[in-house]
């Protein structure tokens, strides 16, 4: 059975409030599709400890009975010092604004990501997820330089009522380390693979990138 490591935010605060963390779909649409895979998933946070729900995206009284595995391993990430790369088969960033406090700069989720890419396991990440991304080093430079990706585009921070409080754009940051990205209109379906590097540009796109990620590890290491 492949093992998958989940990657998501501890952050959830914007000056002070509990507005932002993880975009509930988009952890739990990759999730429920690896697990209806066969894959056995570990989610982790840099801290460990509950990880946060964008409140605008939090699941309605209806949908919880369905979600309650999903919400239960939401509470109780695991810390990611705990965890080293040989013991999973591929490693997934789930969006959400937080990733763009933690993620983007956290040392650790640096350092795990270039260890799965550096072992030939797919990494895959959607929406904001793709900041975890930024500033990894590999051998002969940056994980992003030269790669074709997507993430949440300009065109989208447009229409975002958050982005104001945004620490960049992940668009110009992507574009700046480097990397080849590509954009589809804002809230299209759209995946980009390079190698064993699966990203997603949004919300819309959660399933669809997890689907990509799924056919790299089923074929990596064949």
């Amino acid at each position: 059975m492949a093992r998958v490591l989940m990657l998501l935010t501890n952050h959830g605060a914007i000056e002070g409030e509990p507005r932002t963390g993880v975009w509930f779909t988009e952890f739990s649409e990759p999730y429920q599709a690896l697990i209806d895979a066969g894959v056995e998933v570990v989610v982790a946070t840099p801290r460990g400890g509950p990880a946060p729900i964008d409140p605008r995206g939090y699941p309605k009284a209806e949908e919880m009975p369905a979600l309650h595995d999903a919400m239960e391993r939401l509470n109780s990430t695991r810390p990611l010092r705990n965890l080293v790369e040989a013991d999973f088969d591929g490693i997934f960033m789930p969006g959400g604004h937080g990733p763009m406090f933690d993620l983007a700069t956290d040392p650790s989720t640096k350092a795990a990501i270039a260890a799965f890419w550096e072992a030939a396991k797919p990494v895959g990440a959607v929406c904001h997820g793709p900041a975890s991304l930024l500033n990894v080093q590999i051998k002969g430079g940056t994980l992003l330089k030269g790669r074709r990706v997507t993430g949440f585009t300009k065109r989208e921070d447009d229409l975002d009522t958050l982005f104001q409080y945004m620490p960049f754009s992940l668009q110009d940051r992507m574009t700046a380390e480097g990397a080849d990205f590509v954009e589809q209109a804002p809230r299209s379906v759209h995946t980009e693979t390079d190698g064993l590097l699966v990203t997603g540009q949004n919300p819309a796109s959660a399933t669809a990138t997890a689907k990509a990620f799924l056919a790299l590890l089923m074929t990596a290491g064949k």
